[in-house]
């Protein structure tokens, strides 16, 4: 799944992409929000959130601290990185897109892989420089109190961007997942 993700974001930036090993957690949606609005460099000022429906329910949230923005902005957008300085409608535009992009893929593998059914919705997405919690409870807030978090980051080492890729799972998901696993792992 992530593979495909950084495939996928390599060709959409013409870049080589890293990614770390996906760590999966329950937290609540309180920690989910406290995370994304931690102060300093690594503060969310971009929140791309896709419901997710089918088999399960929950959605994913890819977070993004303001450098990563503004240099995703640039490269999405073929311009020389540090050109972008604010986003405005037509880097919220290519976001979108990306974002759209890298769930389609990875809901791809996801449901080939599993053999589960996950569609997802259209793309909502929160531009706030004082950071995206408000965004993330208004999003997520009523599917739950506690999540399981898939939790997977790219990293452009040519540009020192970061996405955080989140897939957010209600706990009732677990055991759709855990058959669909064990299935799969039987044979």
């Amino acid at each position: 799944g992530m593979g495909h993700l950084a495939t996928s974001l390599s060709k959409m930036v013409n870049r080589d992409v890293k990614i770390d090993i996906p760590v999966v957690e329950m937290l609540t949606l309180d920690e989910i929000i406290a995370k994304s609005n931690e102060e300093g460099k690594n503060k969310s000022v971009i929140g791309i959130h896709l419901h997710m429906s089918g088999d399960v329910n929950g959605g994913t949230l890819i977070l993004l601290p303001k450098f990563s923005a503004l240099s995703f902005s640039d490269l999405l957008m073929k311009k020389s990185i540090g050109t972008t300085t604010k986003i405005e409608e037509p880097q919220i535009r290519k976001l979108r897109e990306m974002g759209l992009n890298l769930c389609s893929s990875y809901m791809r593998v996801v449901n080939e892989f599993l053999g589960i059914d996950l569609k997802i919705g259209d793309p909502n997405i929160e531009v706030n420089m004082e950071g995206v919690g408000d965004f993330i409870k208004a999003e997520i807030g009523t599917l739950a109190d506690q999540f399981i978090v898939v939790k997977g980051e790219c990293f452009i080492p040519s540009t020192n961007s970061r996405n955080e890729f989140n897939m957010l799972f209600e706990p009732g998901a677990t055991d759709i997942i855990m058959a669909a696993v064990m299935k799969k792992m039987m044979g």
